[in-house]
């Protein structure tokens, strides 16, 4: 786990615990934000424990105990978003990041994706430098491939959203990288999982990839697959 991102974390529990004494109090509300930043503290406890032993907690186990800090830090981030303390919201998510990477390393199945989505999004978009989109990119893939069946299979529009935004996010950023790999790679999962997507994404991409900071090989590509799509369809 990462320990600007842990001491992030701290100071942003900090700040969002303070906002909500000084807003509260909330009668019968029992998900607080002190209760939830103490338990995403054990989480993270026994995610070094984890890391530690040698002998690798069973997948379900796994599962579970990443769902529950997610879950937790989901909560956390919602809370920071009413008590409008977008600091606090970002470092948040930004751990909900990394909790889904520890997910992926251990093999566990990824099941809650909004604050995941939303960190991988704002890292994405504060950034132009290539090595750190080549990360956040491979993190992207690794996220699509460990997330739980459900997200994908879910008949909720809202439920939906995360799954539909983790795949443009994945293939924006790998566009934004202009390897041609990565950005095969990343439409290929859109065309996978997301076909009925494909038509306007590409037609947004190919709007996008006129600006001059796309090499010629980027529009290239957005044409022929938009024409793909626009055939097919």
């Amino acid at each position: 786990m990462n320990r600007t991102t842990r001491r992030a974390f701290d100071q942003a529990a900090e700040t969002l615990n303070s906002a909500f004494a000084q807003a509260g109090p909330f009668p019968g509300q029992e998900v607080t934000p002190p209760l939830l930043a103490d338990a995403v503290r054990q989480c993270l406890d026994v995610f070094r424990q984890v890391d530690d032993a040698e002998d690798e907690m069973p997948l379900e186990e796994i599962d579970e105990l990443g769902t529950h800090a997610l879950e937790c830090l989901s909560d956390m981030g919602l809370w920071a978003w009413q008590l409008k303390l977008d600091g606090a919201r970002a470092a948040v998510e930004d751990l909900a990041l990394d909790v889904a990477q520890w997910i992926t390393v251990h093999g566990g199945r990824i099941a809650v994706l909004e604050p995941v989505v939303n960190a991988l999004a704002r890292q994405a978009n504060a950034t132009a430098d290539p090595e750190t989109l080549g990360r956040l990119y491979d993190r992207a893939c690794s996220i699509i491939a460990c997330a739980a069946p459900g997200l994908a299979d879910a008949t909720d529009v809202a439920a939906r959203q995360p799954w539909l935004t983790l795949h443009f996010n994945c293939a924006i950023i790998a566009t934004r990288t202009q390897q041609p790999d990565r950005m095969a790679a990343a439409y290929d999962l859109l065309e996978t999982h997301l076909p009925q997507h494909c038509a306007a994404f590409y037609e947004e991409g190919v709007r996008e990839s006129r600006k001059t900071v796309y090499g010629d090989h980027v529009r290239e590509m957005m044409h022929a697959r938009l024409a793909k799509w626009t055939t097919r369809h």
